[in-house]
């Protein structure tokens, strides 16, 4: 029976749509679950605080425990970016309400998770991309720039593509594509009208769009299709490049991946290996390895202080 002074480990995958919690108890048992919106540091700390404590509250509440367990909970967290200095400076001013919060980028947390604390490769494509292969220690980092500095294959970029796409549909100087009747009736706009409700779009809301290129590739329609064979050449190419580092395991997660790998070739498939367990579950063995470390230090430093 867990009471509220229970030490909870909780784990964070936070993207750039949405942010999932796992809390587990001290022996690893099933507390909650809980889901908040985007996580990701590039759009502002009160977005990433906000996710982070409405999906915690649910993952509580789901566990029947008051929102004051909170300060019982040691928080892994793995936000999109957070290997960017700028944003992981951001994230150390957060004043959190948790016992502790270690902080990582969602790069290390799904390959921790993909292979279960141990060490392998993964390719994250979702909203955003990034890749990593962790060997003997050893990492090898691919992407993570971040939306319309390197993402080829994520989803902001497939619906950046699009709304570029249908624009040239417009002029008249490109091919006709089904796209461009699919986002005027998303937006409720044509030419300008469209634009103009697209002033500053973040990734999450270029990645929105993807769903609709899908759609239209679904339906052979020849510009949608030849953004998703963009976005597939890409995401194999990484792997490819992984596949040379000699992980033990390589995995594809994220909502894209999910849509593109069954289309990719019998070659990159066999380098593929499934998710062990989830990104969060991720957080939770990272949040356990700080913790320990944090602790151990801590009677280090008490027994040379007694000596």
């Amino acid at each position: 029976m867990l009471t509220d002074k229970n030490t909870l480990f909780m784990g964070v995958d936070g993207g750039g749509t949405k942010c999932r919690v796992r809390i587990e108890s001290s022996s690893g048992g099933l507390v909650g679950v809980g889901l908040g919106g985007a996580a990701n540091p590039s759009q502002g700390l009160t977005t990433v605080v906000n996710s982070i404590v409405s999906a915690t509250q649910m993952a509580l509440n789901e566990a029947g425990l008051a929102p004051n367990v909170m300060k019982n909970i040691v928080v892994g967290a793995g936000l999109a970016g957070l290997h960017l200095p700028q944003y992981h400076q951001l994230m150390m001013s957060w004043k959190h309400p948790f016992k502790t919060l270690f902080l990582t980028d969602d790069l290390q947390t799904a390959l921790l998770g993909a292979h279960q604390g141990n060490e392998g490769a993964v390719v994250i494509v979702g909203t955003g991309f990034s890749a990593m292969s962790l060997v003997k220690g050893e990492k090898t980092a691919i992407g993570g720039y971040g939306f319309l500095m390197a993402d080829y294959c994520s989803g902001s970029w497939i619906g950046h593509q699009a709304v570029q796409a249908i624009l040239l549909d417009i002029d008249n100087l490109a091919p006709k594509t089904l796209l461009t009747s699919m986002l005027e009736d998303k937006f409720n706009g044509r030419g300008c009208q469209l634009v103009n409700q697209l002033v500053g779009a973040t990734p999450k809301e270029y990645g929105s769009i993807a769903p609709l290129v899908f759609l239209a590739a679904e339906k052979q329609d020849l510009v949608a299709n030849q953004i998703i064979n963009q976005s597939r050449q890409f995401i194999s190419r990484v792997i490819e490049l992984l596949a040379k580092t000699n992980p033990a395991r390589i995995s594809l997660v994220g909502g894209i991946a999910q849509r593109i790998q069954p289309s990719l070739s019998d070659d990159i498939l066999n380098k593929l290996s499934q998710p062990l367990q989830s990104p969060e579950q991720g957080a939770i063995h990272f949040a356990k390895a700080q913790y320990q470390a944090v602790n151990e230090a801590s009677e280090k430093h008490f027994y040379l202080e007694e000596d």
